[in-house]
């Protein structure tokens, strides 16, 4: 099936806001990771609200992959909607 113009720039769109938000949800995790580690290793303890916060950049990042592998049986309104959801879950700050 030939996609059109329009068709071809909403999908390279969401290609990149899909990595953007890759990105970022990767960074957030490595963030929580160094302060769970750091609090483990210097103060002898867990801080149970970075792991919350570890496993919702994990979360996260499962609910992208789960896009990326599905790309293809999803049009792009489908994709546009998903991300928004993931970027609401993601910068909720």
């Amino acid at each position: 099936m030939l996609l059109t113009r329009q068709q071809v720039k909403a999908s390279k769109r969401n290609a990149q806001r899909l990595g953007q938000l890759l990105q970022d949800a990767r960074k957030e995790l490595e963030q929580s990771l160094a302060i769970i580690e750091h609090t483990a290793i210097a103060q002898g303890s867990w801080g149970t609200s970075e792991i919350a916060y570890s496993q919702n950049a994990h979360s996260i990042i499962g609910d992208i992959l789960a896009i990326a592998n599905r790309w293809d049986q999803f049009n792009h309104f489908e994709i546009d909607e998903k991300l928004s959801e993931i970027e609401d879950k993601l910068y909720q700050d």
